[in-house]
């Protein structure tokens, strides 16, 4: 029997938490965005952008591909607590060995490159992370599915992150300490992580790590997460290069609030990872299947109407969070709005059917020619469109990954595509453009428009999927009726 305080909360519980938690992710940078971007100008928040792309590989490296294997993996004998401190001995261990090489390379690059001179103190803050997430063993709290630990540490050091913003970056020049701020916001709950994994399990460092078992699936994920972090920064990390910090600076608003929105869809997929890899490893098929199918279900009533609602209001998204400095991304917004589809559908093929049958390599192969595709792009329509060109082809290469993933997952798990599912949804989304179209023609300022925009166009798109029977949107409409009756 399961220990009370390792039992694992449903998955209507853990979505929601991990919702919230991306929710912030919206919230907390529309609060600092505004100021940072307009503190820090283009080109202060251009070398920031510029510094976190170079650091995104070494934090990439030091990972290996770890994360998500461990979550997988441990979710299969996380009810052994023998087998699971075994695993996590050798995970760990590996971990510590891979952070210790990653920092060699980051220094070596430092002290030998002229481009990054005048980055260097910039480029060591932003490189924290990379020691705090190997200690912090996050993967443990998501094996476990603790996700209301998980979001109260997140939400706690976002509002410390926001204070120590509005204290610590005052000038154009406070990047580094904008990079100091980010870093708290993004990796400073893994010090805490340190002494709170201990009710699962004990960090140690040993001599027994047990290569022949973890280090295949854990490279195969390594070289698929060096290949879909070269689509996603060589972006940014080209336009340095090729145009200048600027066009990085106005390249990089577009991205942030793709990101953010994007992270925000994933959080239902990526929470169910660790209980679809637990009854797969059981033995339990049918639960996944149907699981599989509502989360499916799920991230298209969702992801499409975020389509359409991002494009129609990308003008005063961009006005709002960044200045009228940037209003030259609004088109590489508008791209970007499109490849938040395929984006956030390629994380469910992965994270939901590819990555629990243990396909690697398929991921690997489809994020390696997704890389390429994007790399030669760049190459030849950033020095003609700049950051446009850059959103060009993210889009390309996210709609490419998306197609392999597809193919290859139809021998694994048949999705079933509800007709209904696609009217309501289709309907909902006329809906949303016809809101949007006419509130932005009666009203002149951009926030009223936005929350206007959301104020009508959420209810009505919802409203809708009630009228169509989206089956995801009434079994939820069911239990809250349900739930009104016995209060």
């Amino acid at each position: 029997m399961e220990d009370k305080k390792h039992r694992i909360k449903s998955i209507k519980v853990n979505a929601a938490l991990n919702v919230m938690k991306q929710l912030c992710k919206v919230l907390f940078p529309l609060i600092t965005m505004p100021y940072v971007t307009r503190v820090l100008q283009t080109s202060g928040y251009g070398k920031y952008n510029f510094g976190s792309s170079i650091v995104s590989y070494f934090i990439l490296l030091a990972g290996l591909g770890i994360n998500d294997y461990a979550i997988r993996e441990g979710a299969r004998v996380r009810n052994d607590k023998k087998k699971f401190q075994t695993f996590t001995d050798e995970v760990f261990t590996i971990n510590v060995l891979s952070t210790i090489v990653s920092y060699a390379i980051l220094f070596a690059l430092l002290l030998f490159s002229k481009k990054l001179l005048d980055y260097r103190l910039l480029i060591i803050v932003q490189s924290i992370p990379i020691i705090l997430n190997t200690v912090g063993c996050d993967w443990i709290n998501s094996v476990y599915e603790d996700f209301l630990y998980i979001t109260i540490r997140y939400i706690a050091m976002q509002i410390l992150s926001v204070v120590l913003l509005f204290v610590l970056v005052r000038t154009a020049d406070d990047y580094v300490m904008y990079a100091l701020v980010t870093t708290i916001a993004s990796a400073g709950g893994n010090i805490l992580n340190v002494f709170y994994v201990r009710r699962y399990v004990h960090l140690r460092v040993t001599k027994k790590l047990n290569l022949k078992q973890h280090i295949k699936p854990i490279m195969m994920l390594f070289f698929n997460t060096i290949a879909s972090t070269i689509y996603v920064n060589s972006d940014t990390t080209m336009l340095g290069y090729l145009q200048n910090e600027d066009a990085v600076g106005i390249y990089g608003l577009a991205t942030k609030i793709y990101l953010v929105i994007k992270q925000l869809l994933n959080a239902i997929v990526m929470v169910a990872l660790p209980r679809l890899s637990a009854y797969l490893g059981s033995g339990d098929e049918e639960k996944y299947r149907v699981l599989t199918n509502k989360i499916f279900s799920t991230v298209c009533t969702l992801v499409v109407p975020a389509v359409f609602g991002m494009f129609m209001l990308s003008d005063e998204i961009v006005v709002i969070i960044g200045g009228a400095e940037y209003t030259s991304g609004v088109i590489a917004l508008k791209i970007l709005s499109f490849a938040l589809f395929f984006s956030v559908l390629s994380v469910f093929y992965c994270c939901a059917i590819l990555l629990p049958f243990k396909q690697e390599k398929i991921c690997l192969m489809a994020s390696s020619i997704s890389a390429l595709v994007n790399v030669v792009l760049n190459f030849g329509l950033i020095p003609i469109i700049s950051y446009n060109g850059a959103a060009v082809t993210t889009l390309i290469s996210e709609a490419l990954i998306l197609v392999i993933y597809i193919i290859s997952s139809r021998k694994l798990v048949k999705l079933k595509i509800d007709f209904r599912l696609v009217i309501s949804i289709v309907t909902g989304c006329m809906a949303i453009m016809l809101v949007c179209f006419g509130i932005k023609h009666l009203i002149s300022d951009d926030i009223i428009i936005i929350l206007t925009s959301l104020i009508v166009a959420v209810p009505t798109y919802f409203l809708l999927q009630i009228v169509f029977k989206n089956e995801i949107v009434m079994g939820y409409y069911m239990e809250l009726k349900k739930g009104r009756k016995h209060e």
